[in-house]
């Protein structure tokens, strides 16, 4: 009697908790959508700040893959856990490792590797700035992402304006507006003109810089944001394992 009720408990326990998971997946998928189709009218809408380290098509991406990933999680363990079938069950435990292990070791290279991430990411940069402007199909959300970020995070190339040699585009200027008009002299150039609201001043301070003071300030709390996933999801992979151990093999139970 108290191990059927322990296995009722530990049922409904884990049902509740990919349920949640299940409902943030949704959300997450939601809005990674609307912001997709609506671009930063959802930020107006809510009169929250975008990102200022990322653009809001990448962001909408994330959002989208992660919210996918978690609903379908969230779902195999609510019906895993309804109709504790070994096999729903089993499958869960697996991809809660893989998603776990990809977590440390992602972690561990990132905190290990940082100083050959930056050089890799100042290489790829620069080579950006150097080709921005072609008709690269390839590279336009990239050349968005550095564009945003420039304007967002008050910065200009990754070592400084240098970076852009002539060609500054208006996202290095102070109080550049979208309204502002362009000197197109060159493929890769896209200098305000003089008449514009771009003339304000310019942002000499690299955006590496900045990225790296941005990630040493919160290098603390994304470490405690990921610890507090694995948690959740070690906690996930031993209730699914305590199901597991009384679950049915009979497949057709699902359906019933």
């Amino acid at each position: 009697m108290a191990s059927e009720c322990c296995l009722s408990l530990t049922k409904y326990f884990l049902f509740l908790f990919n349920l949640i998971f299940f409902l943030l997946g949704s959300l997450l998928l939601s809005m990674g959508l609307w912001i997709l189709l609506s671009e930063d009218k959802m930020f107006k809408i809510f009169e929250v700040p975008p990102p200022p380290y990322i653009s809001i098509h990448l962001l909408s991406y994330l959002l989208i893959i992660s919210g996918s990933v978690t609903m379908s999680l969230g779902f195999l363990g609510c019906l895993g856990s309804l109709k504790t079938v070994k096999c729903l069950l089993a499958t869960y435990f697996i991809l809660l490792t893989i998603l776990l292990a990809a977590q440390i070791v992602g972690a561990v290279l990132f905190y290990t590797q940082k100083t050959e991430l930056a050089v890799s990411l100042e290489v790829q940069t620069v080579k950006l700035i150097s080709t921005f402007g072609q008709n690269n199909s390839n590279f336009k959300s990239f050349e968005t992402t550095l564009l945003d970020i420039q304007k967002k995070a008050k910065c200009c190339g990754w070592n400084g304006i240098e970076d852009w040699g002539k060609s500054i585009p208006c996202s290095c200027y102070v109080n550049a507006t979208v309204n502002a008009t362009y000197e197109i002299k060159h493929p890769k150039c896209f200098t305000c003109s003089s008449n514009s609201s771009c003339s304000d001043g310019i942002y000499y301070q690299g955006c590496g810089e900045k990225i790296k003071t941005w990630l040493d300030e919160n290098l603390l709390l994304i470490l405690v944001f990921i610890l507090a996933i694995c948690v959740v999801e070690i906690c996930g992979m031993i209730l699914s394992m305590c199901l597991y151990k009384e679950g049915s093999v009979e497949y057709n139970t699902i359906f019933y």
